[in-house]
C-alpha cells in the first residue's frame, strides 16, 4: 500500500493530512506500507512527532512502514533532527543547532527533563527569570507525565521541536499513539461525549481524570498564560478534535478524521523581546 504525503505544517491542514494516513491504513495488518513524499513541498520538522505517532500504530499492527522519495531539503532537515534514522537513513550534523531532535521516550522522566534543559536553550525563547524558567520546564514535564500516565501508549511518547529563525518561532511538540483525551474523558465521565467537548472538558480548570497520586489536568495553565502574552499558539489534537489557543482566538473544530492519539504543539513567538518573571516574584501570585 502506498500513501501520498503532501505538505505538512503545524496547522489544521497539516494535522488533517497526518490523520488521513491513520484513517487510510487503519485496517491494514501485516502488510508493507510506503509513505511517498513526492508531493511534499515542505515539512515542518516538529511535525515528526505526530507523524511517528501514526507510524508507530501501523508498526504495532505488524506492518512494514517505509518512506520514499523524500525531497533533498526535507531529507536534510529530517536527518538533522534524527527522524529518518528510524528509517535507516544516516544522521546529518545540525550545524546551526535549530533542531530539537526527534526522540522516543518511555517513562523516563529524568531523560525528558535533561532533553528540554539541553535542547531548548539558545532557541530564541524570550528572557525568563530563573523561577519562571523552572516553572516553565515543570509545566512541560507535567505534559509529558500526563501523556505517559493517561495515554496508555505502548510505543512511548514522541517528542520533537524546531527553531525557525526566519519565521521567528520555536515549535515544541509532544505526541503519543494512545487512547486519546476523548476516550480518557469518556471512561471517567461514563458518557459518549464528543471529541471536541471532551477536549474542552479537559481544559477547564479543576477538571481531571486523575486517580490516586497521579497529576491532574494537562499541565497547560502556566504555558497558556505565557503564550497569551507572548503571542504564540497552542495546538491540541486528539482523535477528531482540533483545538487552537492564541491571544487572538480560542477555537475547537471537528477534523472529521481520527488522529487516534494526542498531540500538543506549543509555538513560541521568538520575536518577543520582553523579559518575563512570575508575578509572585513581585507580589504573592503565580501569574505573569
Amino acid at each position: 500500500m502506498k500513501i501520498d504525503l503532501g505538505t505538512i505544517r503545524s496547522d489544521s491542514a497539516g494535522f488533517k493530512a497526518i490523520a488521513d494516513i491513520a484513517v487510510k491504513a487503519k485496517e491494514i495488518r501485516q502488510e508493507s506500507i510506503t509513505l511517498d513524499f513526492s508531493s511534499c513541498q515542505f515539512f515542518e520538522a516538529n511535525m515528526s512527532a505526530p507523524l511517528y505517532a501514526v507510524i508507530s500504530r501501523l508498526r504495532d499492527a505488524n506492518n512494514d512502514v517505509t518512506i520514499e522519495n523524500v525531497p533533498g531539503a526535507i531529507s536534510n532537515i529530517l536527518r538533522k533532527n534524527r527522524f529518518l534514522t528510524h528509517f535507516n537513513r544516516a544522521e546529518q550534523t545540525d550545524s546551526y543547532q535549530t533542531t530539537l531532535p526527534f526522540r522516543i521516550f518511555k517513562d523516563t522522566e529524568e531523560l525528558f527533563h535533561e532533553y528540554i534543559t539541553n535542547y531548548m536553550q539558545g532557541k530564541g525563547i524570550p528572557d525568563m527569570s530563573l523561577a519562571l524558567a523552572k516553572r516553565f520546564r515543570q509545566s512541560l514535564l507535567e505534559l509529558f507525565l500526563n501523556a505517559v500516565l493517561h495515554s496508555e501508549s505502548k510505543s512511548g511518547i514522541f517528542v520533537c521541536g524546531q527553531y525557525y529563525p526566519n519565521k521567528q518561532r520555536l515549535d515544541f511538540t509532544i505526541a503519543d499513539a494512545g487512547i486519546g483525551i476523548p476516550e480518557n474523558v469518556r471512561r471517567y465521565t461514563r458518557t459518549q461525549i464528543s471529541a471536541c467537548d471532551a477536549i474542552q472538558w479537559a481544559l477547564q480548570e479543576g477538571n481531571t481524570t486523575k486517580t490516586g497520586n497521579q497529576p491532574g489536568g494537562l499541565g497547560l495553565k502556566l504555558i497558556k498564560d505565557f503564550i497569551n502574552i507572548n503571542k504564540g499558539i497552542i495546538h491540541i489534537v486528539s482523535q477528531s478534535g482540533y483545538y487552537t489557543f492564541s491571544a487572538i482566538e480560542e477555537s475547537i473544530q471537528d477534523m472529521q478524521l481520527d488522529f487516534s492519539g494526542t498531540c500538543i504543539n506549543i509555538e513560541i513567538n521568538t520575536a518577543d523581546t520582553s523579559s518575563y518573571c512570575l508575578q509572585s516574584e513581585l507580589t504573592n501570585e503565580d501569574i505573569f
